[in-house]
């Protein structure tokens, strides 16, 4: 008998099947090998160089039937880590072989709930699926705040408004709206309407955790037809011109909102500007103007002259309501007009267009201090200054000049930090075209500075300089009276204004900073002392250059209020005057040097030797004074430096003045020089005035009863001789009639 041998040939992956099967059985981890069935099954673990994982993972749903997912929720494991839920809600999550721990949801702590609350999990050996949780909010929050029109005030009442994210609401009689929105919303609100403009255009919010209030809304209508003033006559010859809507035009970075307005204009025979067409601005689509020409049939100007410039202006209807100047850039090519020129039938088509505000700055006669409060769209001093240059003299900083008459130009461009000394041969208006300032300081260098008024509106003086007390000497005017000096405690100079500049000396390097302007500071006026002259002195010709004098509260035994000390130069011209407003107080005296651009001596010369007079108002009579200067001060020998400060510690009548202080002396001729009129004053009812010129010839006689007034302003200006007899006297002056 033969014994059969029966091989059987167990497949490879059988036996493996066997071995993880029994590996089950005895609960341990099943290990399914690579690319079998069961690789991929739920039973499986994940297995890398750090053992064995198993993975648990369900839905969070944001209601308790389960049918709207929940993303973003953390679902937190106990000591190992954190899952988040997608946009399905879906979360998954390993964990090792035989952890036990808890998993817990939360979304926006501690204003979520969760059913579940937790599940805990014991040695975990298998993977979990369906770990489905729902959550809902403990509370609600609101958003409110109120709409109101930006010009009346008006409440939007009893309006639905709609914004863009699909949220109505409904305002109430008041324009109140309020919205709830659930724990840690986050988006952007942004109310959207045919025929109204919001400002803010939207508000944006993060992760909201309690109720906000103060959301409001300001409105204003999309449409408001022409502005005032930009009424125009369709002459029938037109050029068409197209402002592409991606021109996007900004006044000064801000853009223009729909129902704005764009106009151009021409000149007209009253020199003055005339809108020739106008269109309204929606940032949705292009802007057609058709700008008119002169109406050939009519007798005035109706239109443009064929080349014209063309004048841009914009008016914001939803801002200020006020019309600003704006400066197209165009396409060119082909049968395109490019050169901002008006031509009957041409075609233009604005890429571009630049608006920016406008700061009118009074310059008066004669010398100034100039500056501006915005960056100029062009810093070329020469455009800059071009509106005036007609009536422009020169132009200078502390080193360089602006002579257009000699063509001299060593400024070069338009420095917004800086502030100029300035001269115009009549009232003038400076056109500044610009945008606001991106810094409000200005730093301050030993010894002299031009500063400018950085601010649209006064600024204190005491509050600008307080920070740097302990740096500041001194604050004045540019060719004018007024003085901060703290140290000798003179304070006619207290507000700063703007399109001025002004002098100041600092001891050590400083840097101020101007306020902001708000509606409270708008509202400062201008504290500065004006100056009267009530003597018969000539009033003191301003000049860019001056010299400032303190005279001690402590000099005070000659002096009344009223009275007036005066400073004089060789020649006699009164460079410098102040009145006695108060006793024991320091008085300040501006001295003036030469104006360098006249042909006549107007003040002091360097080093020239000042002079004092004093005026009594009360008999009209002046008296000449000496000055006992304070040696400790930077100039102390009595002449005349440009931008000296001196200290007068000592002033006494002169004795060996012709005028005595207590005696009264008749007759009385006032003022002498005079530019026409002249007063007398005489103790006899009747007297005889006789006027000689100078070959002794008589040009004048009258007879004048007490106090009278003569008008010699038709003689020739120079030197007369004045004989006044009276039954009780008689007596000769010398008059000049300047």
């Amino acid at each position: 008998m033969k014994l059969k041998i029966i091989l059987i040939i167990i497949p490879l992956a059988i036996l493996s099947w066997a071995k993880t099967a029994s590996a089950s059985e005895n609960n341990d981890p099943i290990v399914c090998p690579e690319m079998s069935p069961d690789y991929f099954s739920k039973d499986c673990p994940t297995l890398n160089d750090e053992g064995i994982w198993w993975s648990i993972a369900g839905y969070v749903y944001k209601n308790e039937a389960m049918t709207i997912p929940f993303p973003d929720v953390t679902v937190s494991f106990s000591g190992i880590g954190s899952a988040q839920t997608n946009e399905n809600g879906y979360y998954i999550f390993d964990v090792p072989q035989n952890w036990s721990g808890t998993a817990e949801p939360s979304f926006c702590n501690p204003f979520y709930e969760f059913d579940p609350p937790q599940r805990t999990y014991y040695n975990v050996k298998k993977n979990f699926t369906q770990q489905n949780y729902w959550g809902e909010p403990t509370q609600v929050f609101t958003i409110s705040g109120t709409f109101t029109h930006s010009q009346t005030g008006e409440p939007l009442a009893n309006t639905e408004v709609i914004f863009e994210n699909g949220i109505t609401v409904t305002t109430s009689e008041t324009g109140v709206y309020s919205i709830e929105v659930l724990p840690c919303y986050s988006d952007t609100l942004k109310p959207i309407s045919d025929s109204w403009n919001f400002t803010p255009e939207f508000r944006v919010y993060e992760n909201l955790s309690a109720n906000i209030s103060g959301q409001d809304y300001s409105f204003i209508q999309k449409s408001f037809g022409l502005p005032p003033g930009w009424n125009y006559m369709n002459t029938g010859s037109v050029h068409i011109i197209s402002i592409f809507s991606s021109s996007n035009p900004t006044l000064c970075g801000i853009q223009l909102q729909q129902g704005d307005y764009i106009g151009v204009f021409y000149v007209g025979d009253d020199g003055e500007l005339h809108c020739a067409g106008a269109g309204e601005w929606t940032g949705t689509s292009n802007t057609p103007i058709m700008a008119n020409g002169d109406d050939i049939y009519t007798i005035e100007k109706d239109g443009f002259d064929y080349g014209e410039i063309m004048n841009w202006k914009i008016f914001t209807w939803t801002g200020d309501q006020k019309e600003y100047p704006a400066y197209p850039d165009y396409q060119t090519g082909g049968y395109l007009v490019g050169d901002n020129k008006w031509y009957s039938g041409g075609l233009s088509i604005v890429d571009e267009m630049n608006c920016y505000k406008t700061q009118e700055i009074f310059i008066p006669e004669g010398w100034s201090g100039l500056s501006g409060y915005y960056i100029p769209r062009s810093n070329n001093l020469v455009q800059t200054m071009s509106p005036i240059v007609n009536e422009l003299v020169i132009m200078q900083t502390l080193t360089k000049m602006y002579f257009p008459a000699q063509n001299i130009n060593t400024i070069g461009l338009w420095n917004v930090n800086d502030g100029y000394k300035i001269k115009v041969t009549q009232n003038v208006v400076l056109p500044l075209i610009g945008c606001p300032l991106t810094s409000m300081s200005k730093t301050l260098v030993p010894t002299w500075n031009i500063i400018p008024v950085k601010s649209e509106c006064n600024v204190s003086v005491q509050q600008l300089f307080d920070p740097v007390l302990n740096s500041l000497i001194v604050v004045k005017e540019i060719a004018g009276n007024n003085i901060y000096w703290p140290s000798m405690s003179i304070n006619t100079l207290q507000t700063l204004v703007p399109g001025k500049a002004y002098m100041v000396a600092v001891g050590q390097s400083a840097t101020i900073t101007y306020p902001e302007c708000n509606s409270q500071k708008s509202d400062l006026s201008n504290k500065n002392a004006i100056f009267f002259n009530n003597t018969y002195w000539p009033d003191p010709v301003v000049a860019p250059s001056s010299h400032l004098l303190a005279i001690s509260g402590t000099i005070s035994d000659i002096f009344e209020i009223g009275d007036y000390i005066g400073a004089f130069t060789p020649d006699g011209i009164c460079a410098g005057l102040a009145e006695i407003n108060q006793k024991a107080a320091t008085i300040g005296i501006t001295v003036f040097g030469n104006d360098p651009t006249s042909s006549e001596n107007t003040g002091f010369s360097e080093g020239e030797m000042i002079t004092f007079k004093l005026f009594k108002t009360a008999t009209g009579k002046e008296f000449d004074l000496i000055a006992e200067y304070d040696l400790t001060m930077p100039s102390s020998d009595g002449t005349f430096t440009e931008n000296g400060l001196s200290k007068i510690i000592g002033l006494v009548l002169n004795p060996t003045g012709t005028n005595l202080l207590n005696e009264e002396q008749y007759p009385q001729i006032f003022p002498n020089p005079t530019s026409g009129v002249i007063h007398l004053i005489a103790p006899d009812e009747h007297y005889r005035i006789t006027i000689f010129n100078g070959y002794g010839n008589p040009v004048l006689e009258e007879v004048l009863t007490g106090t009278s007034s003569i008008d010699i302003s038709h003689l020739r200006k120079g030197l007369y001789f004045l004989k006044i007899q009276g039954r009780t006297f008689l007596n000769n002056e010398k008059l000049i009639l300047k």
